[in-house]
This record gives structure tokens, C-alpha cells and sequence, in this order.
């Protein structure tokens, strides 16, 4: 067992926000399809602690830290899977749609920042499971509706910035 391998559902959670990004027009992809390819087209099996803007630690996927990277698109459901996460910090690129109500599951996140995107919709009431939360970034979006009363939950939280929506 190697334990830089991290869990296959991880991997293809990493695809699927690659794939629902627009990682190909990335301004850095670094690492991601980094030959030799595994038969799903990205590198090695192993390798993804290697690929920009990710931190696995023991196999667990922990940071993700794509921000100013030209991310297209909308944030994939599937990020909920990756309950290891510390660090999600998508700030300043160009994503549209939802915040998926998933990301709810990230029991473990310190820092979840989504500012300076098109995301449009409410603010998800499940961020209020977020007990570890520190640091909540939601600034300028197209963000619509009140503040969910969930987030009161959340009392680690030192950071709360909202500015700039609807």
C-alpha cells in the first residue's frame, strides 16, 4: 500500500472539478495531465499531491488553491466527497452557477473562500455545518436572499465577508 495513493472517489472528484472548471484553459494546470497518463487522461495515480494547487497529506486531499487561475464553469457537487478538506479557496476566476449545497459535508474546512466569482443563487442553509469554519468568503458575487440563520452554527468563525452581492 502506498500511502501517497489517495482514494479513487477522491481522484475522480479532482477530474470532475477539473472537467466542470474548464481545467484545460487553466491559466496553470500543471501536473494534472502530466505524462504517463492513467487510462482516465490525467497523470499517475499517486501524483495528484503534485498537481498545481493541491495538497494531499497521507492520501487525504486537504488544500485546494486555485485562485486567479481562469476557472470557468460551476463548482461540481461532487466536491462534497472530499471531507479531508482544510482549505477550498476559488476566489477571483470567473464561476457561475450555484454554491452546491454539498459543500455542506466539509466537516474539516478552516477556510472556504468563493469571492470575486458570478456565483448566483442563495447561500446554501448546510454551510451551517461548517463547525470548523474560520475563515467564510462569499464578497462580491451575484449572490441573492438573507443570510441563512444556519450560519449561526458556526462558531469558530472569525471572517465573514459578504460585500458586493444582491
Amino acid at each position: 500500500y502506498d500511502a501517497s495513493l489517495i482514494a479513487s472517489t477522491q481522484r475522480q472528484t479532482l477530474i470532475a472539478l477539473y472537467n466542470a472548471t474548464g481545467g484545460d484553459s487553466w491559466t496553470n494546470n500543471s501536473g494534472w495531465k502530466t505524462a504517463p497518463l492513467y487510462p482516465d487522461g490525467f497523470a499517475m495515480p499517486g501524483t495528484e499531491g503534485t498537481w498545481y494547487g493541491l495538497t494531499a497529506v497521507s492520501g487525504v486531499v486537504t488544500r485546494i488553491q486555485l485562485q486567479s487561475n481562469n476557472l470557468t464553469g460551476t463548482i461540481p457537487a461532487e466536491l462534497g466527497n472530499l471531507t479531508g478538506l482544510e482549505f477550498l479557496e476559488l476566489m477571483s476566476n470567473q464561476l457561475s452557477g450555484l454554491i452546491p449545497s454539498e459543500l455542506g459535508n466539509l466537516a474539516n474546512l478552516i477556510t472556504l473562500d468563493l469571492g470575486g466569482n458570478q456565483l448566483a443563487g442563495s447561500i446554501p442553509a448546510q454551510l451551517g455545518n461548517l463547525v470548523n469554519l474560520q475563515w467564510l468568503g462569499l464578497y462580491r458575487n451575484n449572490l441573492t436572499g438573507s443570510i441563512p440563520p444556519e450560519l449561526g452554527n458556526l462558531s469558530a468563525l472569525q471572517s465573514f465577508i459578504l460585500r458586493y452581492n444582491q
